[in-house]
């Protein structure tokens, strides 16, 4: 067991395809991927406990916990946000909170490469970010060419780069209209698995997604307050609307 308060827990669940992830600097001890089929917060904290007992990494050897904030979905974002929280406020140590499209960029970022991360709001549209490298050759961070922004099908291909490579939740309906645009390549995991559903394409990028979240934190030092981090929403939960209404 770590007795040593070093290892960093990772926590991607901003939808119901959840990863959990222990590292050691850039030693990753466990990781572990999943589907979450029943209550979010109850299966993300059983999973939390699986993955360091696999790692040998007692809680109070945690140091840093790192979040995906969103976008995502309203129940399971709320819940992982929330227990990276409650983890961080109870053992004492740093939270960082982490942007989902910049999660699902991050491994596909290298030189003269744009990287269009897309998340499917439903009936809202879609999310979409436009990512970069990093010029400055001492640095990884990714550098952001559009802010995270929701629109419909149609304004998401007229407004994104011409020539980039798309990922993330990529619809049927998206993976359809790709081929019109000049240039366009897509994530080859997802265009594997696109025949049969986003669930399935999805979880084939959530695998080591945790992983990138601790990364992502510590290039961009975000490590502190946990009561200052806070889910990304680009339009207001629909269960407020629905409230309202009745």
């Amino acid at each position: 067991m770590f007795e040593r308060a070093s290892a960093e827990l990772g926590i991607e669940a901003a939808l119901d395809f959840a990863s959990v992830a222990v590292l050691d600097g850039e030693r990753v001890l466990a990781s572990h991927d999943w589907v979450i089929t029943t209550t979010a917060s109850r299966e993300l904290l059983a999973a939390i406990d699986a993955v360091l007992r696999e790692a040998g990494v007692a809680r109070n050897a945690i140091g840093a916990i790192a979040v995906d904030t969103g976008p995502g979905g309203y129940g399971s974002l709320r819940s992982s946000v929330a227990t990276a929280q409650g983890m961080a406020v109870a053992l004492g140590v740093p939270l960082a909170g982490v942007h989902r499209l910049e999660v699902a960029a991050f491994p596909h970022l290298a030189p003269g490469t744009l990287v269009v991360a897309v998340h499917d709001a439903g009936r809202a549209g879609l999310a979409w970010a436009v990512y970069a490298p990093c010029d400055a050759p001492e640095s990884r961070v990714p550098e952001v060419l559009s802010p995270a922004r929701l629109d419909s099908l149609e304004e998401c291909l007229r407004l994104a780069p011409q020539r980039a490579l798309w990922c993330g939740e990529l619809s049927r309906e998206l993976l359809d209209a790709l081929p019109r645009v000049d240039g366009t390549a897509v994530d080859t995991d997802i265009a594997a698995s696109s025949g049969d559903t986003v669930a399935r394409a999805e979880m084939a990028r959530t695998r080591l997604a945790a992983v990138d979240v601790v990364r992502l934190a510590r290039l961009h030092h975000a490590y502190g307050d946990a009561a200052a981090i806070d889910v990304t929403y680009l339009r207001p939960p629909s269960i407020g609307a629905r409230r309202a209404l009745g």
